[in-house]
């Protein structure tokens, strides 16, 4: 943040813990940050992390759900999920994301094995996508940004309750 703009808290998912134990992202002087791991993740790892400040909370089941409740509990009006394909999709399918940021750049990749911007979700044909709604597009850079709404009912909310 510029100036003396409010810091958000960051908040790291991770199952297995197994992130650089040297990262600026450990650097509480600059905002709150709370791990969620999965019970039992790293012990000796979750010890240093305590030791810097960071704040270590263990699920017994790591899903967006749980920590979405979290945030909740702790009264975060809002969270912001940056993260890649793997934690979009069940962040999308469990209905805990609302509005979406996403970034595309004039670059392309493809293969078996490249990642996507978002993960499985089940969805094979293009009748069965979630239409983005109210959305809009802002030049970032070299990018292009699009701001849109998942839909409250339809495709979405069939795939949650699965």
């Amino acid at each position: 943040r510029k100036d003396s703009g409010h810091m958000p808290v960051r908040i790291v998912m991770s199952r297995t813990l197994d992130l650089p134990e040297d990262a600026a992202l450990w650097d509480v002087s600059v905002a709150p940050t709370i791990v969620a791991t999965q019970r039992g993740a790293r012990t000796s790892f979750q010890a240093k992390l305590r030791a810097r400040g960071v704040e270590v909370v263990e699920f017994d089941f790591l899903t967006p759900e749980s920590v979405a409740d979290y945030c909740y509990a702790r009264g975060f009006l809002q969270c912001f999920w940056e993260c890649g394909g793997t934690l979009a999709a069940p962040c999308i399918s469990s209905a805990v994301t609302h509005k979406l940021l996403a970034f595309v750049a004039p670059k392309i990749i493809g293969g078996a094995r490249a990642p996507t911007p978002v993960g499985e979700l089940g969805f094979v044909e293009m009748t069965q996508a979630v239409q983005v709604v109210d959305y809009s597009w802002q030049q970032v850079g070299p990018d292009l940004m699009m701001c849109g709404y998942l839909p409250a009912s339809g495709g979405l909310a069939a795939l949650a309750a699965e």
